[in-house]
């Protein structure tokens, strides 16, 4: 008779409790060798940590330093806030930069920042070099997306914050869908999606862009960091004459 009716009989011992009691019987092996119950506890610390790490990676870090970006992410809203007063924002020009915004009300705003003020001054170093006309956008609405994709005085977009290859976090609630756009009335002539990539997903640039322009767009199919973006920008600024 089955202790628990309902359940399959299985014979197999699954590999995680092997695994799990054989962590458990090393702990106990090391309090006994030891008889140092706090070095026990450090060393579960320490395992925990580094098996976190792999096993969830990006979020476990952002538990993990949390704290900082709480209150490091205001004081790098007010410097940037500070630093777009000296450029146009919200109006079309033949460059722009559209930033993504986040709702204060939501956790995410305070531990994930969309971008850093090194970050904006990397690209408007390297528009100014490349003689173009740019405006920022710290609030654009969807509705404001589908006309700075329809205006053809735009010749370039820089989409800064969350993302994948085929979406753009515009707002804490607004997701822009790359492939919205896949009509002939959106062309330009560059798109740069500065923010992380998926190895599966059509870019923008898949839409919009002609097929000779596309190798100069900014998109890396991986998570990325402002590092990635600002070595990018500053290499293009650099090979500008």
């Amino acid at each position: 008779m089955r202790l628990f009716p309902g359940i399959k009989d299985n014979n197999e011992i699954e590999f995680g409790l092997i695994a799990l009691l054989a962590y458990l019987g090393s702990l106990i092996f090391l309090w006994i060798k030891t008889g140092d119950l706090l070095a026990v506890l450090l060393s579960h610390l320490l395992f925990v940590s580094i098996y976190s790490i792999f096993h969830f990676g990006r979020d476990f870090l952002f538990i993990v330093i949390a704290p900082v970006f709480v209150i490091l992410t205001p004081i790098n809203n007010y410097f940037i806030k500070r630093y777009l007063k000296n450029f146009k924002q919200n109006v079309p020009a033949e460059a722009v930069i559209v930033l993504a915004h986040s709702d204060w009300r939501k956790l995410e705003a305070w531990i994930k920042p969309n971008f850093f003020t090194s970050e904006l001054k990397a690209v408007t170093k390297y528009l100014i070099k490349k003689k173009r006309e740019f405006s920022f956008y710290t609030n654009a609405s969807l509705e404001d997306i589908d006309q700075i994709m329809l205006n053809k005085d735009i010749k370039e977009v820089f989409f800064f914050g969350h993302g994948n290859s085929h979406a753009f976090q515009l707002g804490s609630e607004d997701i822009l869908y790359y492939c919205d756009f896949n009509r002939q009335n959106h062309e330009k002539e560059f798109v740069h999606q500065m923010h992380c990539g998926t190895s599966h997903g059509k870019s923008l640039a898949d839409y919009v862009v002609a097929e000779g322009n596309k190798s100069n767009c900014f998109l890396i199919r991986k998570p990325i960091t402002a590092y990635d973006i600002e070595k990018d920008l500053k290499n293009r600024t650099q090979k500008l004459t």
